[in-house]
């Protein structure tokens, strides 16, 4: 994959179930912690930062957000410096933007999520950091459609 394909995620799911469920999935800090599979602290507001935990192939790695937008039932964003090991990012290297997008899909929601701005991060890191992210996307989507499913049938 040639770099200038490298700036843009791009993922869609659609859960079955209302509009505003999948909004407090997303924006809850409790349920987003669940799905997501982190451990959060502070809550979803613009401006706010979130600080984020989370253990992968037994390494503990703490990353955080900075909340751009909440248009509730449609849009929530943030900014984050992507890619697990930060051990190479410069301490100058612009963050990337993720949003979640909402939409009503007959009985359920369209998720999309799309995340920008790999191009600005060093080439050092970007076809890392864009791979990691990119198969980390599909399986967050996953990870809420089936979150929001299963609390839905209970």
């Amino acid at each position: 994959m040639s770099t200038a394909t490298m700036n843009s995620i791009e993922r869609e799911v659609v859960v079955q179930a209302q509009v505003s469920r999948v909004w407090k999935a997303l924006t809850d800090i409790g349920e987003f912690s669940h799905w997501f599979g982190v451990q959060a602290k502070g809550k979803f507001q613009p401006g706010a930062r979130v600080d984020m935990v989370v253990t992968y192939r037994g390494k503990r790695i703490e990353f955080f957000v900075i909340v751009e937008e909440m248009q509730p039932e449609r849009r929530f964003s943030w900014k984050w410096h992507p890619g697990g090991d930060q051990s190479d990012r410069p301490a100058d290297e612009p963050p990337t933007l993720v949003v979640f997008e909402l939409t009503p899909a007959g009985k359920g929601t369209k998720v999309k999520v799309t995340e920008t701005g790999f191009d600005k991060i060093s080439l050092v890191r970007r076809a890392r950091v864009f791979e990691d992210n990119s198969g980390g996307w599909t399986e967050q989507m996953e990870n809420l459609r089936k979150y929001v499913d299963a609390a839905s049938k209970s």
